[in-house]
């Protein structure tokens, strides 16, 4: 571990997907939203429960932490609110929000679809960060 400090984000989901995803089963080519193809994690956790109440009728929310070291070893793409706005209205405008991918590993932005919430947002779209999150320098668990 760095001496960097640590990341916690958070992802909502249903009790059973929360389970597989602690055992270290993520999938970036099965989740999609507003910016597209991949597993999306949040910075805030309230944001992550509401998310989960929402579409799953349940507060599952899988925390995953790391060093914020390892983090910045992956190749991101860093959107302003101005740039989330208009990347997520050419993705949903084309039908692409279970495939458009920015060929990076992770693109981070802030939330910018449904009411307003200031919270960012990463989505983890390439191999090498799906093998990352389910690898063994990452703590997952339920909370």
């Amino acid at each position: 571990m760095s001496n960097f400090g640590k990341i916690s984000t958070y992802h909502g989901t249903a009790e059973l997907d929360a389970d597989n995803l602690v055992k270290g089963n993520v999938d970036a080519t099965l989740g999609g939203g507003e910016l597209g193809q991949g597993f999306y994690l949040g910075t805030e956790l309230h944001v992550a429960k509401a998310w989960a109440m929402q579409k799953h009728n349940g507060e599952f929310v899988v925390e995953f932490s790391f060093d914020d070291d390892e983090f910045w070893s992956f190749d991101i793409e860093s959107l302003t609110e101005i740039q989330a706005i208009e990347h997520r209205s050419i993705i949903r405008e084309r039908g692409l929000t279970r495939t458009y991918k920015f060929s990076k590993d992770i693109v981070w932005g802030p939330i910018v679809g449904g009411p307003k919430v200031y919270a960012d947002q990463h989505k983890w779209e390439s191999s090498k960060g799906e093998g990352f999150l389910n690898g063994d320098k990452v703590l997952r668990r339920i909370r």
